[in-house]
């Protein structure tokens, strides 16, 4: 499956349906690992649901970009108005 240029389900909505039905509703921190194993920011579709999810604090959620490096942004840095 091409999942780079369709909206299927990514990992990391997957991840999030799972914590959901888990019962749990919190998310702290993201990592995003591409075929080549370097960290890339969660697609636009992945951050929309993060925000939707946690609203009132999704901008605290911590987002790996670079994992050699140990660069962490918070998502509200990548998604500033997410609904405007």
């Amino acid at each position: 499956m091409d999942g780079a240029c369709t909206l299927g389900i990514c990992a990391e909505r997957n991840a999030i349906f799972h914590m959901l039905t888990e019962g749990e509703n919190e998310i702290r921190q993201v990592i995003a690992i591409n075929q080549q194993g370097s960290a890339l920011p969660p697609c636009g579709a992945c951050r929309e649901l993060m925000t939707q999810l946690m609203t009132q604090s999704y901008r605290d959620i911590e987002v790996m970009l670079d994992y050699e490096n140990h660069r962490i942004v918070p998502l509200g840095q990548l998604t500033p108005e997410w609904w405007i």
